[in-house]
């Protein structure tokens, strides 16, 4: 009895031989799979940083790039209110940088798992700036262009030029415009990149 039912086992064996290499192979198919996408996730996540990173370098140095020629004559210029008026109508006659946030908003979907919560507002902020430095020579523009049209109406219709009410809006606002346009860029080229600034 003990022989037959040795022999029942010993002819199953191949069978669960089988049974066993097929698991086996399955299970280390999966375990490469997981492996690979691990590997490819990683690769998204450390290419996404790589743009986001360069894309925030090229916008810094065109800031550096746009500040030095706007200033680079400021010595021997008047002070004040006046130098503030000179230099926002030096601002509005230069054609501002292309930054661009492409990459940035490109890579939305992995932000969660690609950058801290604290690097997603650093560069978030970093990008509104930027939008607001933008918005600040549009308003610039706007003062500037409705004072040239309101005087220059003026001006055709004939009328004595000094006895004229003349627009003075740009003169008004500009000081406090540049303040703010000032301090938002010199934080900024002090900042530098926010991927790069707590290393």
């Amino acid at each position: 009895m003990e022989l037959i039912f040795t022999l029942n086992i010993t002819g199953y064996i191949p069978l669960i031989s089988t049974i066993l290499g097929v698991v086996m192979g399955l299970a280390s198919g999966e375990i490469s799979n997981l492996r690979r996408d691990k590997r490819k996730k990683r690769r998204k996540i450390n290419s996404a940083r790589t743009l986001i990173s360069l894309e925030n370098d090229r916008n810094i140095e065109l800031l550096k790039d746009f500040w030095y020629k706007l200033n680079k004559d400021e010595k021997g210029m008047t002070v004040g209110d006046d130098l503030k008026i000179t230099l926002a109508h030096r601002l509005v006659k230069m054609p501002m940088p292309s930054w661009n946030e492409i990459m940035w908003r490109n890579q939305a979907s992995l932000l969660a798992i690609t950058f801290s919560d604290e690097e997603i507002i650093s560069i978030s902020s970093f990008n509104n700036c930027l939008e607001l430095l933008k918005s600040i020579y549009s308003k610039l523009i706007d003062l500037d262009t409705k004072d040239r049209e309101y005087n220059s109406r003026y001006a055709l219709s004939g009328a004595k030029i000094s006895s004229l009410p003349r627009s003075n809006r740009f003169k008004e606002e500009a000081p406090g415009l540049w303040d703010e346009f000032e301090k938002i860029t010199l934080t900024l080229l002090e900042n530098g990149n926010p991927l790069t600034q707590n290393k």
